[in-house]
């Protein structure tokens, strides 16, 4: 089993605690208080099994196919809402390509390191470390569809990477800290869009500057801060997996502001400025809505009682029963069945790398029918209205000069 981290300050809480204090301070009051709520996600314990799924294949040199049908933190590998196969496998080859080029190097594989003597709450679980005389090598993976983490100047990373560097007196030496550290990104799940793993390549010696003018003296600036300290939240995409997110006033507040909004024929009635304040708070609102359905379910399961829900069994389509292919196929014949139609190009994407490939060589987008809304913080580009001239200019057929010669 994988060692997780349990510090509100590890590695897979830089993100969060680097860019909002709040956070941090909230879930030590709730845990010195003894009333934390630890509530785990199916996506977050599928991730977990899909790691301990990758450290076994690379510590006993197995490949992922080798264990279809095992059990790996609850979770199937190879079945359908199991663990996908390839996905790991993208993961393993990777990083025995690691291997194989530095076969003299120390490898790390799931290993948690934990420096006390740096600060109290400085531990994270690396999943693929090596440290070799030519640099540093890291690779994080991410189990997780449709959340894309970038590389470049990534907390998490840069918090694993400094745990790797300050645990050998050799990568402290600065006469190392020119030598490059590659901090690798491996998420092939990620919408079907995964084409490779990202690599960021920065230094030893910026990893550890940041790790001593950034990292510590956040970490130091929290754990120095009174119990009573609230400082304001801030929010932004750290909050996806903020485990006090039902807690933050931010969240609260967006949630609310929807609770409260208008009747749907006043809603065309408000200004723009009073639109784009809903429209800003409107991922907020959809944070806080999640947790709350996971944690009133949670309660419930516990045996929790609320006068506005009450758990269900979840809904099933109709199957049909034993005999019942004969006889649709004597009563209606080839009708009976529904005509073949082949698989879209995300669907082929996730059957395996083959699939990948070729939804990348075959697969394209065609034009845009239309607009839609989307945050600032969308990648794609702003788009002009269209007017109604602009959309049915193709349809209006070119003037003609006309012949004044025969007159």
């Amino acid at each position: 089993m994988i060692e997780l981290e349990h510090s509100p300050l590890g590695g897979s809480a830089a993100h969060r605690f680097i860019n909002c204090g709040f956070s941090f301070l909230e879930h030590r009051r709730q845990l010195a208080a003894k009333d934390f709520e630890n509530i785990t996600s199916e996506y977050a314990d599928r991730g977990t099994g899909a790691h301990e799924l990758g450290a076994m294949c690379l510590q006993e040199c197995t490949e992922p196919y080798e264990h279809i049908g095992e059990e790996f933190n609850g979770f199937l590998v190879g079945w359908p809402d199991g663990i996908a196969l390839d996905a790991v496998s993208i993961y393993v080859n990777h990083c025995r390509a690691l291997m194989a080029a530095n076969p003299e190097s120390d490898v790390m594989i799931e290993n948690t390191i934990t420096l006390p003597h740096i600060h109290p709450l400085l531990k994270g679980t690396v999943d693929f470390g090596m440290a070799t005389a030519r640099g540093v090598h890291l690779v994080d993976y991410k189990n997780g569809e449709g959340i894309g983490v970038p590389a470049p100047n990534n907390e998490q990373l840069l918090y694993y990477a400094f745990l790797l560097i300050m645990s050998d007196a050799w990568l402290r030496d600065p006469a190392q800290w020119d030598l490059p550290a590659e901090l690798t990104i491996i998420q092939p799940n990620f919408y079907g869009l995964f084409e490779g793993p990202e690599t960021w390549i920065t230094t030893i010696g910026d990893v550890i500057e940041w790790g001593q003018t950034i990292l510590l003296p956040a970490m130091n600036a929290l754990m120095s801060a009174p119990l009573e300290a609230r400082p304001e939240a801030t929010a932004g995409n750290w909050c996806q997996f903020c485990p006090v997110l039902l807690s933050c006033p931010k969240m609260q507040e967006a949630y609310t502001l929807y609770a409260d909004a208008p009747e749907e024929y006043e809603v065309i009635m408000l200004s723009n400025a009073e639109l784009d304040g809903y429209y800003a708070g409107r991922e907020n609102a959809r944070r806080f809505m999640k947790v709350l359905e996971t944690t009133v379910q949670h309660r419930l399961v516990s045996g929790g009682d609320f006068e506005s829900a009450k758990l269900v069994e979840k809904k099933v389509a109709r199957v049909w029963a034993p005999g019942a292919q004969a006889a649709l196929e004597k009563a209606f014949g080839p009708a009976a069945y529904a005509p073949k139609e082949i698989k879209s190009p995300a669907a082929i994407e996730k059957m395996s790398t083959q699939g990948k490939e070729l939804a990348k060589e075959f697969g394209y987008k065609p034009a845009s029918t239309g607009l839609s809304v989307a945050p600032l913080s969308d990648p794609r580009p702003a788009a002009k209205p269209r007017t109604n001239a602009s959309v049915f200019a193709r349809h209006i057929p070119e003037e003609k000069a006309v012949d004044t010669e025969g007159f």
